[in-house]
């Protein structure tokens, strides 16, 4: 399929900035659905559209340039209603930026 076959929608996110002094802070909405299960060998993500667009910042704040490899965010419940309660715990790493082909 080529990529002018798809139709898109541009979305304006604000995405924290690394800083060395205090890595990324976790931005996430006032009030969301988020939690992680596994199932038969399977993870699934489930959340409402305000969860899963929180879980996109905190993604696309690991995809940044300026932040190193080995940074990762824990995503365990710990935290102030990151997860919902009972869902399993999940950590997204930033590795280098090997691409894959």
């Amino acid at each position: 399929m080529d990529e002018n076959d798809v139709a898109t929608v541009q979305v304006t996110l604000d995405v924290p900035r690394y800083a060395a002094e205090r890595g990324l802070a976790r931005l996430w909405p006032d009030t969301y659905f988020l939690a992680v299960r596994v199932s038969d060998g399977h993870v699934t993500i489930e959340g409402d559209p305000a969860g899963l667009r929180g879980l996109a910042v905190q993604l696309l704040s690991l995809a940044q340039d300026e932040t190193p490899p080995g940074y990762a965010h824990d995503l365990d419940g710990e935290l102030p209603a990151e997860l919902e309660p009972n869902s399993t715990p999940l950590v997204v790493l930033r590795t280098r930026g090997a691409a894959r082909a």
